[in-house]
């Protein structure tokens, strides 16, 4: 017969027991989660020149979508870093859904044959 040991044992057994428990938890948490984790309706702006005068991101993302003839909701814009002198700072764009994502994605060929925006890059957020 097999002998362990009474901490073992319990271990054991504790760990059976609070199974159902972990679970209910855990499938609170993701249920309870906000969608700001969730990074799969980002996207990423790179050569995007900063804004001058009134303009602000959002009119500069605008101007991007507008040459893609796209006009999704834009939650959220803002640049990533800190402004440098001569540095040009990627752009971070929260989509409302994935499909938006994936039809900008589709279409960012099209932005190496505009004059205004053909040094701009679109890219997923992979971080």
């Amino acid at each position: 017969r097999d002998i362990r040991s009474f901490s073992a044992v319990v271990s054991q057994n504790c760990a059976v027991a609070m199974a159902p428990r972990r679970i209910q938890s855990a499938v609170r948490k993701a249920a309870s989660a906000p969608e700001e984790d969730d990074r799969s309706c980002n996207l990423m702006i790179f050569g995007l020149p900063e804004e001058s005068g009134k303009a602000t991101v959002e009119d500069s993302v605008r101007g991007v979508l507008d040459a893609l003839n796209e006009k999704p909701a834009l939650p959220k814009c803002s640049r990533l870093g800190a402004s440098s002198d001569g540095e040009v700072r990627p752009v971070l764009v929260t989509l409302s859904s994935r499909e938006a994502l994936l039809s900008l994605l589709r279409k960012a060929r099209e932005l190496k044959s505009s004059a205004k925006y053909s040094r701009v890059f679109l890219e997923p957020d992979r971080t």
